[in-house]
């Protein structure tokens, strides 16, 4: 089990690798298995081969593998995630369950610095400014939402229906798992300037957790050559 991350440095967000299986070795011989071969330990001709793997998308051998992440983050950063489908299984709290600031606390991300809109594409962000009363104004809205919602569950409102006061900038959480060929996808289109800044943050400290589980296949995959 590797240390909890907090990718958006909050002190909110959280990111852990909970459990994995397999390793690079289990890419080779997987590849291998053609040939009715079998490597006990990873030699630099199975690195070669690992290498040939990423460079000609033969992606069969790098989906006996398997990752299974513990993830923090605002809900528009998981509805975002879940665009990602092939080889991935996910498991969320459930706001109809659960009664926030009962089990679990209600909280809200808010962005250091706000962004400006782009000015050629529609869906993305540019550079970065401070205003006090933004800052003042998002807190304010949040904390009526929050108000709102506890006075609904004090009134004996369902959960499922009371959760519609709240922004999708509240912190949910989920376990996300996949396996090596999914992750690599979803890295290759989130950890990417194209990105939206917050799920890019998440990526990044994917990639660096991953890294450590499977060096060699992250090396090629990395690597420009």
């Amino acid at each position: 089990m590797i240390e909890v991350m907090d990718p958006l440095g909050d002190g909110i967000s959280k990111l852990q690798l909970v459990s994995y299986s397999g390793s690079d070795l289990d890419v080779v011989n997987c590849a291998r298995v053609s040939y009715a071969k079998e490597s006990e330990t990873l030699t630099e001709q199975d690195s070669k081969l690992i290498k040939y793997l990423i460079k000609n998308n033969h992606g069969s051998p790098f989906e006996h593998t398997f990752l299974k992440f513990f993830v923090k983050a605002p809900i528009f950063v998981l509805r975002e995630w879940h665009r990602h489908r092939a080889g991935w299984s996910y498991n969320e709290w459930s706001m109809r369950y659960l009664k926030m600031n009962e089990t679990v606390p209600l909280e809200f991300y808010k962005p250091v610095n706000w962004r400006y809109q782009s000015k050629t594409n529609k869906q993305a962000s540019e550079g970065e400014f401070k205003d006090v009363a933004l800052d003042k104004l998002y807190v304010e809205q949040n904390e009526k939402a929050a108000e709102t919602y506890n006075s609904l569950i004090e009134a004996g409102v369902a959960r499922e229906i009371a959760r519609g006061v709240l922004p999708v900038c509240t912190y949910t959480a989920m376990f996300a798992s996949c396996n090596l060929r999914s992750l690599m996808h979803f890295l290759s289109l989130r950890n990417s300037t194209a990105a939206q800044y917050e799920i890019r943050k998440y990526a990044e400290c994917m990639s660096s957790i991953a890294e450590r589980a499977f060096p060699d296949s992250f090396k090629h995959w990395n690597s420009e050559d």
